[in-house]
């Protein structure tokens, strides 16, 4: 098990993430940053929106494939 500790810098807490053989995190990557109950803190690699882009409205829409069918436990 990997370990590390905690560090003050400035207004900061600072943890250095261990490389673990292959796996190390990325350089200058963001993260989204969760503090649990239970004192855990969860780092998720922060991606971009793929719907920010400036498509036409609509773009994504698509027919409904199935309009034809009338099922009573829909309606």
């Amino acid at each position: 098990m990997l370990t590390t500790k905690s560090r003050a810098q400035g207004n900061s807490v600072v943890v250095t993430l261990p490389i673990n053989g292959k796996e190390k995190p990325k350089v200058d990557e963001t993260y989204l940053v969760f503090y649990e109950d239970d004192g855990s803190i969860i780092l998720i690699p922060k991606i971009e929106d793929p719907f920010e882009d400036d498509l036409p409205t609509g773009v994504y829409y698509h027919d409904d494939e199935w309009s034809d069918v009338n099922d009573p436990h829909l309606t």
